[in-house]
C-alpha cells in the first residue's frame, strides 16, 4: 500500500481556507502580502490566473513577492508523493525560474513567473483529481530548546518517520539559526540515490528561495521539503533494511578517513579529469566514489573532479537528450551547490562522492544510445558568417540536430564568440519558448556549472554539449508566453 494512503501525508485537511476574491485581484487597491497572495493563487481558476497576475503587476507587484507566494502555494497544494518529481516539479523548478527571471531584461522578466504560475495550476489540478490533498495545519510546537529540536529532527530523519519529521522541522526552524538548519538538510538531501537526484535538487531549491521567502512563510516550504526527503518510493523503510539506494552513503561515510587532510589544496590536473570521465563510464556506483577518493589521495583538486562530473553529465545528455539523462546535469549542479554551501568537511565530501555515484546509474539509463559519442571527441563545426550569424545558426539546429548545434556552438566559442551572448540567447529562448519544467531546470543548471568551472577550453566544450537540451527558436512564443505578453502589453 502506498505510504500516502497509509499515513495520509501530514493529515491532509482538504482545500486551503477560502478567501473571497471580490471583484478580482486586478481591482485590489492595496497589494496583498505573501500570505494573502498565495491563497489567491491557490483559489483562482487556471483560466483566470494569468489575467489576475497581470493586474497585480500593473498595480506594482514585485517579482520577489510573487515568487515567494508561488513557493508557498505550490508547497501547500502539491505533495512530494508518490514521487519526488513529476507534478512536484511545480515546487522543484522554482529556483530555476527565479534564476532565469533575475537574468532577463525587464521586458521579459515576468515570463518565467507566468509559466510557473500556469504550471502550478496544472499540477494543482492533477493533485486534486488524484488525491484531493492539501497541506494540513502547521503542527503545534513540541520542543522547547534548539538542542531538543535538533535531536528530534535528526531522529525523525534517521527513522524515515514522515509524521515525526513534520513538527520537528517546524520546531528547529523556529528555534535554530538558518545555517544550522540547512546544514542538516544539505546532509539528508544527499543521503540516498533515489529519485534520480531530485532530493538534493529539492534542498538546493529551498535554500536558494530562502532569500525571498520571509520567516512567516517559510514553514510550508520547509515542511514540504522535509516530506520529500522522507520519500523512499516503494521500498521498505530504509532505517530497517540494507537497500542498494542507501549503500553508497553508508560506505562512503566509513571511507572518509582515507581522504587526506590536505584535500582542499589539490592541484589542477587535466589528465586526471579526463581519466575520471573515462572511469565513470565503466564502474559501479560504489566504485565511482572510490575513484574520486583515489584522485583526492593523489592530490587532484576538487575543481578538476567537478569538471569531470560536469563533463560526464554533458556527455550523457548529448547522447540522449531526454528527461532522465538531463538529471545527470541537474543533480551534479545541486550536489555542487551543497559542496559550496555546506559548512562541514564531511557534508562537502559526501556530496562530492554521492554526485559521482549517481553517474553510473545514468549511464545505465542511457544504455546503448550513441555509445561512440564522447565529450572529448566533440569537435567544432565551421559556420560561415559573422559572430551573430554563427550563434543564430547554432541555435537554429534545435531540436532537430542537437549534435550539429553543439559543434557549431563550439566553433562559435573557439573563434571569439561571446559565451555571455550564448547564455543570454539561451535564456531568451527559454523564456519565450520553454514549455516544460526540465527546460528551466536543465538550462540554469548547465549555465551555473559553466560559470563555476575554471576558464578552460573544456569549459567551452561542456557548455557547447549542453546545447543538446537548450530551448530552440520557434515560429511563435509558447501559449503561456503569448498570453503574458498580450496581458502586459
Amino acid at each position: 500500500m502506498n505510504i500516502v494512503n497509509r499515513r495520509k501525508f501530514l493529515h491532509a485537511t482538504g482545500s486551503a481556507a477560502a478567501l473571497s476574491l471580490g471583484g478580482g485581484l486586478g481591482q485590489a487597491q492595496t497589494l496583498p502580502e505573501v500570505g494573502a497572495l498565495h491563497r489567491l493563487m491557490e483559489e483562482t481558476p487556471r483560466e483566470r490566473v494569468a489575467a489576475e497576475l497581470a493586474s497585480l503587476i500593473r498595480n506594482g507587484l514585485d517579482h520577489r513577492r510573487a515568487l515567494a507566494a508561488l513557493a508557498v502555494a505550490t508547497s501547500r497544494s502539491v505533495q512530494p508523493f508518490p514521487h519526488v518529481g513529476f507534478k512536484y516539479h511545480t515546487v522543484l523548478a522554482l529556483q530555476s525560474v527565479h534564476l532565469t527571471a533575475l537574468n532577463l531584461p525587464d521586458e521579459e522578466r515576468w515570463l518565467p513567473v507566468f509559466w510557473a504560475l500556469d504550471y502550478f495550476k496544472r499540477a494543482q489540478g492533477q493533485e486534486r483529481r488524484a488525491s484531493g490533498w492539501t497541506m494540513g495545519p502547521q503542527p503545534q510546537p513540541m520542543a522547547g530548546t534548539a538542542g531538543q529540536a535538533r535531536r528530534n529532527l535528526i531522529d525523525a530523519l534517521d527513522r524515515w518517520d514522515l509524521e515525526a519529521v513534520d513538527p520537528a522541522i517546524c520546531d528547529f526552524a523556529r528555534l535554530a539559526p538558518p545555517g544550522q538548519l540547512y546544514e542538516i538538510l544539505f546532509r539528508y538531501g544527499a543521503r540516498d540515490l533515489r529519485a534520480i537526484g531530485h532530493k538534493v535538487i529539492a534542498v538546493q531549491n529551498v535554500h536558494r528561495l530562502s532569500s525571498v521567502i520571509g520567516p512567516e512563510d517559510a514553514p510550508a516550504v520547509l515542511r514540504s521539503l522535509a516530506a520529500a526527503l522522507q520519500n523512499h518510493g516503494y521500498d521498505a523503510n530504509p532505517a530497517t533494511r540494507d537497500l542498494p539506494a542507501d549503500r553508497t552513503w553508508r560506505e562512503f561515510r566509513t571511507m572518509l578517513g582515507e581522504v587526506p587532510k590536505t584535500w582542499e589544496e589539490g592541484r589542477r590536473d587535466d589528465a586526471g579529469r579526463n581519466e575520471l570521465v573515462r572511469t565513470l563510464r565503466e564502474v559501479s556506483e560504489l566504485d565511482a566514489g572510490r575513484a574520486v577518493i583515489d584522485f583526492l589521495k593523489h592530490g587532484v583538486s576538487t575543481d578538476s573532479i567537478w569538471e569531470a562530473l560536469f563533463a560526464t553529465a554533458a556527455e550523457l545528455v548529448m547522447r540522449q537528450p531526454r528527461v532522465v539523462p538531463v538529471h545527470a546535469q541537474t543533480s551534479a549542479n545541486a550536489f555542487h551547490y551543497v559542496f559550496r554551501h555546506a559548512r562541514t568537511e564531511e557534508t562537502k565530501l559526501l556530496a562530492l562522492l554521492q554526485s559521482a555515484a549517481f553517474m553510473p546509474e545514468f549511464y545505465r539509463r542511457v544504455g546503448s544510445a550513441q555509445p561512440g559519442l564522447r565529450i572529448e571527441n566533440l569537435e567544432p563545426l565551421p559556420v560561415p558568417g559573422d559572430s551573430g550569424e554563427k550563434l543564430q545558426d547554432a541555435f537554429s539546429e534545435l531540436p532537430r540536430d542537437h549534435i550539429s548545434s553543439a559543434r557549431k556552438a563550439l566553433h562559435y566559442l573557439r573563434h571569439g564568440g561571446s559565451a555571455y551572448r550564448l547564455i543570454a540567447t539561451a535564456r531568451h529562448l527559454l523564456a519565450r519558448n520553454g514549455r516544460q519544467s526540465h527546460d528551466y531546470k536543465f538550462t540554469e543548471a548547465a549555465l551555473e556549472n559553466y560559470r563555476e568551472m575554471p576558464p578552460t577550453m573544456w569549459r567551452d566544450r561542456i557548455l557547447s554539449a549542453s546545447m543538446a537540451y537548450f530551448t530552440g527558436p520557434a515560429a511563435a512564443p509558447s501559449r503561456v508566453s503569448r498570453k503574458a505578453l498580450q496581458l502586459l502589453g
